[in-house]
């Protein structure tokens, strides 16, 4: 969020303190399974002792898991009240002195990188922030201010379609779930606050990083697997989150279906 809209800022500021709970990767299985596909795609991209920008840490969980593997990591959010949880979370864990933070998000850190006089490794953005960004061009502003020649942007974000979301709340008969990505101005809703959004797939960021970032990995999350918010059902149902897991794995990144996704991961080089 560029100088984030303030109705985001105020929503997620609200949501801090329940973030966890709500989407807990400890209650809901379907969180956990995204996480840890996610942080497996950043173990991929990022060599150990890199030095990271994470874009929307959120409440720290990936933070404190990427400082734990070794890595550096300047934790960004616009929301002061996500940036004070994660500030709390790595000092728990003992890794303070890995970890700094800027309350900005991606259009403002584009408009203050240089004063920062610093150079990534690599850029991780987890859960969709960047689908907060109406535009994409203050994240290609930013990422050609902050990543090295050579240095990797993993961003796990929502695409325009997905089909499992549209024929699970379709039949739930909620039309207006199941179609809300097609919407011409869509909006998010977080702690009953509404703020316009727009979903961004993997052309989208291929028209706008061209001819300075090149995509190497393209994997959907959430193409077999529903939503999380079906994880409480599929809690209760461990055979079946298995085996859903298992096909899961097994076909989101071939041709025709890792664009698909609930969210996608896409991984871009730096030329």
């Amino acid at each position: 969020m560029s100088a984030a809209p303030e109705p985001a800022r105020a929503a997620f500021d609200a949501a801090a303190a329940s973030y966890d709970q709500t989407f807990s990767p400890v209650t809901n299985p379907l969180v956990r399974l995204m996480r840890q596909r996610a942080l497996a795609a950043a173990a991929r991209h990022f060599p150990l002792g890199s030095t990271l920008l994470e874009i929307g840490c959120g409440t720290g969980q990936d933070t404190v898991e990427l400082a734990a593997r070794g890595h550096r990591v300047v934790a960004c959010d616009p929301s002061a009240e996500m940036i004070a949880a994660t500030r709390a979370k790595v000092v728990a864990a003992g890794q303070g002195d890995k970890v700094s933070f800027v309350n900005l998000g991606a259009g403002g850190l584009a408009g203050g990188w240089q004063a920062l006089d610093l150079t990534v490794d690599g850029v991780f953005s987890d859960f969709g922030p960047l689908n907060c960004e109406l535009s994409l061009d203050p994240v290609r502003e930013l990422l050609s201010l902050a990543l090295r020649p050579g240095g990797r942007f993993v961003a796990v974000v929502m695409p325009k379609f997905c089909p499992l979301e549209v024929a699970l709340f379709l039949a739930r008969g909620d039309l207006r779930t199941a179609t809300r990505r097609f919407a011409r101005a869509p909006m998010a809703d977080v702690q009953g606050v509404r703020f316009p959004i727009s979903y961004h797939g993997a052309g989208d960021f291929d028209r706008a990083l061209a001819g300075e970032f090149r995509r190497v990995e393209t994997r959907s999350l959430g193409l077999v697997l529903p939503p999380p918010r079906f994880g409480e059902a599929l809690a209760r149902a461990p055979r079946l989150l298995r085996v859903l897991t298992a096909v899961e794995d097994a076909v989101a990144g071939l041709p025709g279906l890792r664009r698909m996704g609930d969210h996608v991961v896409l991984a871009y080089q730096r030329i």
